[in-house]
């Protein structure tokens, strides 16, 4: 299995990100780092991703564990640091904030998490620490 995305850009930001889903994305670089405020940065994709690809795994593994999931909101933060004189992300925190169905076994949710965490395949691929504090409404 592939993904594959295309970017456009000519001369000036924003350029467009097509991504073999169907979405067409502006982006732009950060506007601290010559490009502009409003479209899609890299950054923002990258923590993005994570936090997506969290919220969708652990959808399906807190189903398998008992607990139906029907609101979700999920704050990330990407801790930028210089490494060894190059940027890294080296950690992104998780903030959901979760509603259960009635009678959901709320008491799984640390082994959902735990799960979520090894299965998630964007924050498997990333060189970096995640660290997940949930919130039950």
């Amino acid at each position: 299995m592939n993904f594959e995305t295309t970017v456009v850009w000519n001369k000036k930001f924003p350029g467009r990100l097509h991504c073999q889903n169907g979405q067409v994305i502006d982006y732009s670089a950060p506007a601290e780092l010559e490009g502009m405020r409003g479209p899609l940065t890299p950054e923002d994709a990258f923590v993005g991703a994570a936090n997506m690809c969290f919220q969708i795994v652990f959808e399906y593994v807190s189903r398998d564990l008992g607990m139906k999931l029907v609101d979700y909101r999920c704050r990330a933060v990407g801790d930028l640091e210089v490494v060894e004189g190059l940027k890294k992300f080296v950690k992104i925190v998780l903030y959901p904030e979760i509603r259960f169905e009635p009678g959901s076994k709320v008491s799984n949710l640390d082994k959902a998490i735990s799960v979520t965490k090894r299965k998630c395949l964007v924050t498997n691929s990333m060189d970096l620490e995640v660290e997940v504090v949930p919130k039950v409404l």
